[in-house]
């Protein structure tokens, strides 16, 4: 898990230095309210780096939707702290208390082609403007 919360780690502090403007409009906020496009982008960054294939979740509490990354018990989230209720950047680990009251269910693998080509599109865009706010 250390390997996973390295990658989410260094993935989010990219996120959080790409130039605004380079962003689709649902990560200019972030975290808030970029919790699903964020899952996309982060299991295929898991995915190039090896990790294999994490699964999308998606639950609600209280009205409000979240999404995170699962593999197998294993539950990775870099958004959770957009909640007034959790205040972790970062989130590894293979159980919480916390994600469990959003009742999330597998939704389908975490992967950039699954909303279709223009979806596919723009997040690959994304994801190479994020790797590019790196270098």
């Amino acid at each position: 898990m250390n390997d996973l919360n390295h990658a989410a780690t260094q993935f989010r502090d990219l996120i959080m230095r790409t130039q605004k403007n380079s962003l689709p409009i649902t990560l200019q906020d972030f975290p808030n309210g970029a919790c699903g496009d964020t899952a996309l982008l982060l299991g295929h960054h898991f995915a190039e780096l090896g990790h294999g294939e994490f699964r999308y979740y998606l639950g609600w509490r209280d009205g409000r939707s979240h999404a995170w990354l699962q593999s197998g018990s294993v539950i990775v989230d870099i958004t959770a702290d957009q909640f007034e209720d959790f205040d972790d950047p970062v989130f590894v680990s293979d159980w919480s208390s916390w994600h469990e009251e959003f009742a999330g269910t597998d939704q389908h693998a975490a992967n950039l082609a699954v909303f279709g080509e223009a979806t596919e599109a723009m997040l690959r865009s994304t994801y190479g403007a994020i790797l590019a706010s790196g270098k």
